[in-house]
């Protein structure tokens, strides 16, 4: 290793991995500013498309990152001790209302009203996709509550991806648990996980993709979908908005983006 590389290696605080939920790869660096607040200082660009910050003082920062295409992004992040490696931050761009979905995407383009028919915004919307056809992976082992963040897959219809978010389903549909991978390990049939598995799951449970996403202004929201998919998707959706909860099932198409009639919460 030459004195560049220690000296990179020694100084690096924080990499930024920002990727295209819909598209699964890297946005033009054109489409966005990736920024630390508060902190002046620009970061650098790697060869795989991360952005590398140096040198970032305090226990803390607020990521930040701005773009025409895709929605806001601010995130808290714990910087590392003395020593310690520095985090790899695998950050999923939803896409925003000027964003051009790609050929052949799957999505739905939802539009949330309040009772009185106006614009609901800063909604959560959780969904997820039930079908064969959309498994992405099944549960090679027993897995119980508090068991590490790893987990060991049998592969499914395509994979899931550093960033992607899934959920596990038992076999009757009864239990439900939202993860997201931050990464594959060194054994491919291995990945990383966001948090630690909560509930007890049996061989063979099902990883389903799922998206979140918050309504804007409008009452708008946009849930994108990737990889191999039913012609017919049945989109199982969570409302949440303050502590209030509505579910929602909504069809899309394959291979089309569809724009879903108004939905009124609270009127079922």
């Amino acid at each position: 290793m030459d004195r560049a590389e220690r000296t990179f290696v020694t100084r690096c605080s924080l990499a930024v991995r920002p990727f295209d939920i819909w598209t699964g790869k890297a946005p033009l660096p054109s489409s966005l500013s990736v920024s630390l607040e508060g902190i002046d200082r620009k970061p650098l660009r790697s060869s795989d498309g991360s952005y590398v910050f140096l040198d970032v003082p305090g226990e803390r920062c607020t990521l930040a990152i701005a773009s025409p295409v895709y929605r806001e992004v601010r995130e808290e992040i714990v910087l590392p001790a003395n020593g310690a490696s520095p985090p790899v931050i695998t950050v999923s761009l939803q896409p925003d209302r000027a964003y051009v979905p790609p050929a052949a995407g799957t999505g739905a383009i939802v539009e949330l009203r309040d009772a009185d028919g106006l614009p609901l915004q800063g909604a959560e919307i959780t969904a997820y996709l039930d079908d064969e056809m959309a498994v992405r992976g099944r549960l090679a082992e027993e897995r119980s509550g508090g068991d590490g963040q790893r987990l060991k897959i049998a592969p499914g219809h395509g994979r899931l991806a550093p960033g992607d978010a899934f959920v596990l389903k038992d076999r009757d549909g009864s239990e439900l648990e939202w993860n997201r991978v931050t990464d594959w390990t060194e054994q491919p049939t291995v990945m990383a996980l966001d948090r630690p598995i909560m509930g007890t799951w049996s061989r063979g449970t099902r990883l389903l993709p799922a998206v979140r996403a918050t309504s804007d202004a409008a009452g708008l929201a946009i849930l994108p979908f990737r990889g191999l998919l039913p012609a017919v998707c049945r989109i199982h959706a969570e409302i949440a908005m303050k502590d209030q909860r509505w579910r929602a099932v909504w069809q899309a198409e394959g291979g089309k983006v569809t724009r879903l009639p108004a939905f009124t919460v609270g009127v079922e």
